[in-house]
């Protein structure tokens, strides 16, 4: 399988095991730049789904294909420890990585690109099926809304 797929198949090997290819959330999938995220930030439209807000902003994209590119936040306004920023980080990284895909082939087949901001605002530590089901409540609201208006 080409090293650029961002996606998972399931392949069954020659010796009859099953063969799970890597799903990856690239780096250049994710938002860096910090004018990219004030530009997210100030232009976005912003939606609360429980303790996670959403930001996002739509735009036609400048490559052949489209893209959805990612930021993650958990501010120390609400975790004051690093470590446990870093765990609500990588758990929502982990539930973007997995349902991300329905809202890529979108972007890929309507040219259009996407910025999504997702910064988490409780102070509690909430374990990773609890934030997997808002995630995946943020994307489907986005996903409606972005193909709504196409």
């Amino acid at each position: 399988m080409p090293a650029d797929t961002e996606t998972s198949t399931v392949v069954v090997n020659n010796d009859g095991c099953l063969d799970f290819s890597r799903q990856t959330l690239k780096r250049s999938s994710m938002l860096k730049h910090k004018v990219d995220i004030e530009n997210l930030f100030r232009k976005g439209r912003k939606v609360n789904v429980e303790y996670i807000r959403h930001t996002y902003v739509k735009y036609s994209a400048t490559s052949s294909k489209g893209e959805v590119r990612i930021f993650v936040s958990a501010p120390k306004k609400y975790m004051r420890h690093a470590v446990d920023r870093n765990l609500i980080k990588r758990r929502m990284r982990e539930a973007i990585r997995k349902n991300l895909s329905e809202l890529r082939k979108a972007c890929a087949e309507n040219n259009i690109s996407i910025d999504i901001a997702f910064v988490y605002q409780t102070n509690i530590i909430n374990d990773y099926s609890a934030i997997e089901k808002i995630i995946v409540l943020s994307l489907q609201k986005i996903y409606s809304e972005v193909y709504e208006k196409i």
